[in-house]
């Protein structure tokens, strides 16, 4: 007879059995279970282009939501100033939810104790590889049948924002509606821009310098509806329909001190500028898991944009003028995907075709013409990519063939076939370091507008136009990065070399008598030099966050042009930390200038203070914007311009600017899985002119 139990001595004993018997066992403790036994296992895992992470018991329990758990993870953040999931470097990002895209409002209302793993990329998958430069897939265990939802709302000085999110599960089927408004507000304090003109035009030397003084306001509403029906480890089927409306508008008004050769005057200009968008879109996905580790996907997008645009400008003076302009535009989109998986044992294979067709009609009344200027561009771009990553032991490796096809197709149109490989390979020297070396490339259209020959006026013989000549991009880039991953410190740092080929930038060029600012393709623009982010978490309470950038850029708008370079330093920095229920967030982004074509471009900085005090599932927060700091940049052109224009910034209603929130995340219910949908896709090009 053997005696076991936990905690004890295991007892074995010979037993004789002759009739009934009583034997008493007496346990002893055994020593080496006297103290607790802590199993650690390793809570990221490093791929060739993403990092998965799982998250422990305490970050769980302190978290108030999903969002809030995830960005914990290096290089993410909440920024306060527009209440989004970011990163702290500045990188544009998508959000994932098991696989579709999502909304801060959609992860705000998933329980941070339903989030099973995140996977952080920071090369992304094929198919979003021209929409972001970082994908945060969030891959959830079985979410509640019942009610969820969020509320928020913050009330400032430079703008207010409110949202509601609500879902409701029952069976097979979930249904979503949210609603969100951004409104910025006007206020008496207006943003300050001084800045100079010096041009030729034909023997005539002009010099235009002024000051201006701006304010800006407007809004924007966007509402949703969706119905999703999930058989789990069979199909998912999502209908989404969502509509986004937008009303902005800018005040100017300037001083200027004019002077063509020796003649000088004093001169007031004045801009008003009004825009109305409305953006329906409706989006339909369905995906079958098929046998033998098989699966297919569909997609299909189609938005309507339609635009109106309201502006008045005038100026004094011997050659003043004055100025009314409305345009009309509608823009219709449609895009459509296929997506087809296998899963081998220790690889991925995905082959994918997306076709993005757009349609815009375009027309402007204003002064340069006595009838309205009517236009239509088509544009067409075919997606066909085959992608297989996988590992071998420490190796990592992905590699990617993909065609765009990009078309448009109006007179002096382009047809081009432009390939785009991406190979990826790396090493894991060991469970806290890997290394990695990079290539991938990828195309970029014009926006619709900046195709258009319509011509708007900026000031006298100065005109904003589009270019019917302008042919797609073509991105390529080699790198090379060193991850280290170690318990409470990370690091990642990287060498880069960018080679855009046709770049698209805004310069300047004569026209008839005038000058005109369009987009144009570039000769050369080369972008090397090297970044590192680090995260670190001295103590549990504690988390310090920072990025730091240097490279060079090298541009040359055209042959006859010389090229021009310049060095950039950006350094954004963050420190979160909490004491029971009170927390606070501090973030600063300098660095200066970056060369954006023929322009020495300031950055715009962000700089804030957040308070935080959560009760349950309520958190009360108040935000200081710019405490330390004013935000303020310049801009300048580079000598191959042929306008030499400087301008100084100083965005005077974001000084000391106050705001203070409030949020409340409820759920309850039974447990319920949620559709895991494996696209995304969506127009940004909205169509509206930008003035300047």
């Amino acid at each position: 007879m053997k005696a076991s139990y936990i905690g004890y001595e295991t007892v074995s004993l010979p037993i004789s059995i002759d009739g009934d018997l009583t034997q008493n066992i007496i346990l002893n403790t055994d020593p080496k279970w006297l103290t607790e036994v802590v199993i650690e296992g390793k809570r990221s895992i490093r791929n060739i282009d993403k990092t998965s992470y799982t998250f422990t018991n305490n970050q769980i329990k302190k978290a108030k939501d999903g969002r809030e758990l995830i960005a914990t993870l290096p290089n993410l953040h909440v920024d306060k100033s527009t209440n989004a999931l970011s990163t702290i470097n500045g990188k544009s990002i998508i959000i994932l939810i098991n696989g579709i895209k999502a909304t801060n409002d959609d992860l705000k209302i998933i329980p941070a104790d339903k989030i099973k793993n995140v996977e952080l990329y920071d090369v992304p998958p094929m198919r979003y590889i021209n929409d972001a430069e970082n994908v945060v897939n969030i891959r959830t265990k079985s979410l509640d049948t019942g009610w969820s939802g969020n509320t928020y709302t913050t009330l400032g000085q430079m703008f207010s924002n409110a949202s509601l999110a609500l879902s409701y599960i029952k069976g097979d089927n979930k249904f979503t509606f949210h609603y969100g408004t951004h409104i910025n507000m006007k206020r008496n304090i207006e943003d300050l821009e001084t800045g100079r003109y010096n041009y030729q035009i034909s023997d005539d030397n002009y010099v235009y310098d002024y000051i201006r003084k701006s304010q800006s306001w407007g809004y924007q509403h966007n509402v949703g509806f969706t119905y999703s029906r999930s058989k789990e480890s069979n199909y998912d089927f999502q209908i989404k329909a969502f509509i986004n409306t937008s009303n902005g508008k800018l005040n100017a008004d300037k001083t200027i001190a004019f002077m063509q050769n020796e003649f000088q005057e004093e001169r007031i200009g004045s801009l008003k500028d009004h825009t109305k968008s409305i953006v329906p879109t409706l989006d339909i996905y369905y995906s079958k898991i098929l046998p033998k580790n098989n699966s297919i996907t569909f997609n299909l997008v189609g938005s309507y944009f339609d635009n109106e645009q309201q502006t008045h400008s005038a100026e004094t003076g011997s050659t003043g003028f004055d100025d009314s302009m409305l345009i009309n535009n509608q823009k219709k989109t449609l895009i459509s995907e296929f997506i087809y998986d296998h899963k081998f044992s220790n690889a991925n294979l995905s082959i994918g075709y997306r076709g993005h067709y757009n349609y815009l009609t375009n027309e402007l009344t204003n002064s340069i013409s006595a009838d309205s200027h009517k236009e239509r561009i088509n544009t067409k771009r075919h997606y066909a990519y085959g992608e297989i990553s996988g590992k071998l032991k420490p190796f990592m490796y992905r590699v990617s063939l993909g065609i765009n096809y990009d078309t448009q197709l109006e007179e002096n149109g382009f047809h081009n076939f432009t390939f785009i490989p991406m190979i990826m390979a790396g090493y894991n020297i060991n469970d806290a370091n890997s290394l990695r070396i990079t290539y991938n490339s990828n195309t970029q259209m014009p926006d619709m507008l900046q195709m258009s020959d319509a011509r708007i006026l900026i000031m006298n013989n100065f005109y904003q136009t589009g270019n019917k000549n302008l042919q797609n991009s073509h991105f390529q880039s080699w790198g090379l990065n060193y991850d280290l991953y170690l318990k409470n410190f990370s690091l990642s740092a990287s060498l880069f070399y960018d080679y855009t080929n046709n770049s698209l930038f805004d310069l300047y060029k004569y026209g008839d008598n005038c000058v005109l600012f369009q987009t144009g393709n570039a000769k050369k623009d080369i972008r090397r030099g090297g970044e590192f982010n680090i995260n670190y978490t001295p103590w549990e309470f504690l988390r310090i966050g920072g990025s730091m950038g240097s490279y060079q850029q090298v541009f040359q708008p055209s042959k006859e042009m010389n090229s021009f370079s310049y060095w950039s330093y950006p350094i954004s920095i963050y420190l979160s930390a909490y004491y029971k229920n009170l927390s606070i967030d501090v973030f600063q982004k300098l660095g200066g200038t970056f060369l954006s074509g023929l322009y020495k471009t300031g950055i715009e900085k962000i700089s804030y203070i957040s308070i935080g005090y959560t009760y349950k599932k309520v958190n009360l927060g108040l935000q200081c914007f710019f405490p330390f700091i004013k935000d303020k940049y310049s801009n300048k052109t580079i000598p191959s311009s042929i306008v030499y224009h400087k301008t100084d910034y100083h965005l005077r209603r974001k000084d000391h600017a106050f705001a203070l929130s409030l949020s409340w995340n409820f759920d309850s219910g039974k447990k319920k899985a949620s559709i895991q949908q494996n696209t995304e896709n969506y127009d940004y090009d909205s169509g509206l002119f930008k003035i300047k």
